[in-house]
């Protein structure tokens, strides 16, 4: 059986993950030790990290390897004993930067799918049940509130045992702990290779109120139904599936919106896949055939995300705008995240469908930071996002709508492009006093990119503030143009 134990910095993985496979007989595997003996060695050989070749060529030419002692597990780098120097400080505030370089991610993992080939193991760290082990029979993904992880590792380095919590700490030390945690989470969670996030079928578990035995026990439970699971299988000779049990969790922690928000499209489940791709050929198909509708300078709206996510701000004047260019970018290969706004989640179909055709919610009318920080993981991660600034829909030419600013700073947050693009014509599908979409012709048109390099302004604020001025009027430009070159056309 192979257990995988995903989460932050001083989650407790590491603790529960040892206490698991002490008590099941299991071999524990400590990712992180990993990651941390190349850092220290870096460290100590006086290689600078932003170096990486330097870097890449320790983490494939180092050699690790644990045992165990009665103290608990003893770390080994080049037969050298580092168990206690790779925990210090030092390599805390420098580990996520080592562990983000691509290539030595591939050399640790290549070492860590080795040691758990042929064995039963549990294993901890931030991507073992996405990269590492996918196919492991349990995962969970272990969390805490920041100041909770940030005491524990501050007990650990007063000598204490971070489980009993039995030691005074440092206020001081703590909080720089603190710091160093969220400062972390931010990096592991927004690096492209293996970032942070919770492997789709991983159970959640928040540890900051509960005790490590309480947290060993849901785990174990989870272990338990594997296995009865497995030897059920076995008895009826049926195919057994290893790929990961899923648990008849709750609808808060299973197949729910909130894990759809946070994994890229292209992760989705199979089922979810599917779902989107027939959607989207059907909605194409019938748009096109109905509205007749076209994208001028689509190729500049495609060459701007091929290789990076962009943020497509849109007038909005009817249901049919974000199908235009959700359809015309997926079908191109390319992911594109609608924001939407939350008040539709109380329709249990869209409740249900909207997460998984990669849309987000937001609050509207609040500073929604949850649905701003899924935003910029998802543009981190290489998808575009659509937004309307104007926040609803206008339902006529005259009227002066409230601009929402909050794409400018998202695009900011992320360092991504803002690509300003227009819609004509859907007012008039919808005529007034009817109530059913008419054949009309719809036109839609696309400006160039527009980066915050060209922001003249000086500082975070007002930079942003000129970028939504600036964004909002080429979307406007571009509108008024198509109303000129199709007159009559709302």
């Amino acid at each position: 059986m192979k257990v995988a134990i995903d989460g932050p910095a001083g989650s407790g993985k590491s603790t529960v993950a040892k206490q698991i496979a002490k008590k099941r007989n299991l071999s524990y595997l400590d990712t992180g030790a990993m990651y941390r003996s190349v850092t220290f060695t870096c460290l100590e050989q006086g290689i600078d990290l932003t170096n990486t070749k330097d870097v890449i060529a320790v983490a494939q030419s180092i050699d690790i390897r644990f045992e165990q002692g009665e103290a608990g597990q003893r770390v080994f780098v080049n037969d050298v004993e580092v168990t206690s120097q790779i925990r210090t400080a030092q390599v805390d505030q420098n580990v996520s930067t080592v562990a983000a370089i691509p290539q030595v991610r591939e050399a640790m993992v290549e070492l860590q799918r080795k040691s758990g080939e042929k064995i039963d193991v549990v294993a901890e760290g931030r991507d073992i049940g996405t990269v590492v082990f996918p196919n492991a029979e349990v995962k969970v993904f272990l969390t805490a509130d920041a100041s909770a992880r940030a005491h524990r590792r501050a007990v650990e380095r007063e000598g204490g045992n971070a489980a009993k919590q039995d030691v005074a700490t440092d206020s001081v030390q703590e909080q720089q702990i603190l710091e160093d945690i969220v400062r972390r989470d931010k990096i592991d969670s927004t690096r492209e290779t293996s970032p942070l996030v919770p492997a789709f079928d991983a159970i959640h578990i928040d540890s900051s109120n509960l005790s490590v035995d309480e947290v060993c026990a849901q785990i174990e439970k989870l272990m338990d139904k594997a296995a009865a699971k497995k030897a059920s299988e076995l008895q009826t000779g049926a195919t057994i599936d290893t790929s990961s049990v899923v648990e008849q969790q709750s609808v808060a922690s299973k197949d729910t919106g909130e894990l759809y928000y946070e994994t890229k499209v292209q992760d989705f489940p199979l089922h979810a896949r599917i779902f989107l791709k027939v959607l989207v050929v059907l909605c194409n198909a019938y748009t096109k055939l109905k509205y007749r509708w076209t994208i001028e300078n689509l190729e500049t709206l495609l060459t701007a995300s091929a290789n990076r996510g962009v943020v497509v701000i849109m007038n909005h004047v009817s249901f049919l705008d974000p199908f235009l260019p959700a359809c015309a970018m997926i079908l191109a290969g390319r992911s594109l995240r609608p924001i939407y706004k939350d008040d539709f989640n109380r329709f249990g179909i869209l409740h249900w469908a909207l997460p998984r055709l990669g849309a987000i919610p937001v609050a509207r009318g609040t500073a929604d930071i949850k649905a701003l920080r899924r935003a910029q993981r998802a543009l981190q991660k290489g998808e575009s996002i659509l937004i309307y600034p104007e926040g609803t829909r206008i339902r006529k030419p005259d009227q002066i709508p409230q601009i929402h600013g909050g794409f400018a700073l998202m695009a900011k947050m992320a360092k991504a492009d803002i690509i300003p693009m227009a819609i004509v014509g859907a007012l008039d599908i919808t005529p007034p006093g009817k109530h059913y979409p008419r054949p009309k012709k719809v036109y839609c048109r696309v400006g160039e990119p527009l980066s915050f390099k060209d922001i003249k302004a000086k500082g975070r604020k007002e930079q942003v503030v000129e970028m939504e001025r600036v964004a909002t009027q080429k979307m406007y430009e571009l509108r008024d143009q198509l109303r000129a070159e199709h007159p009559g056309r709302k």
